[in-house]
């Protein structure tokens, strides 16, 4: 029974890896506009939309974080010892830890973007 756990969460791992490629392509062509975006911000709305953008790239991240410690402690409740051996669960945490400080530095440029387009209303 434990075998086939394991085996079972495996191929859900595989197959998620593999369903988040096709939206790691579209993450990745979404931001290739983004330095165009910021070199035209010459206006507040401008700045409120990159603002805006930041904004829900920090609240993807922070969905991210939480999805990831959620399958940490999955992989400590399967357990076993697999699972021990190659630390699944331990690069589960380092995913939430990293996807966390992703969401802060966007919150930090959501917030810099809503500063400038104040600052040029003046």
């Amino acid at each position: 029974m434990g075998k086939t756990k394991l085996a079972l969460l495996a191929l859900v791992s595989a197959l998620l890896a593999c369903l988040s490629v096709p939206t790691i392509r579209a993450f990745a062509k979404e931001h290739m506009g983004m330095s165009d975006m910021i070199t035209a911000a010459k206006t507040p709305a401008q700045h409120e939309k990159l603002a805006a953008h930041y904004e829900q790239e920090a609240k993807a991240a922070r969905a991210k974080s939480a999805e990831h410690a959620k399958m940490a402690d999955a992989y400590r409740k399967a357990g076993g010892p697999l699972i021990e051996k190659l630390h699944f669960d331990q690069h589960c945490d380092t995913l939430t830890k990293s996807y966390a400080t992703m969401a802060e530095e966007f919150e930090a440029l959501a917030k810099a973007e809503h500063e400038a387009a104040k600052e040029m209303k003046r």
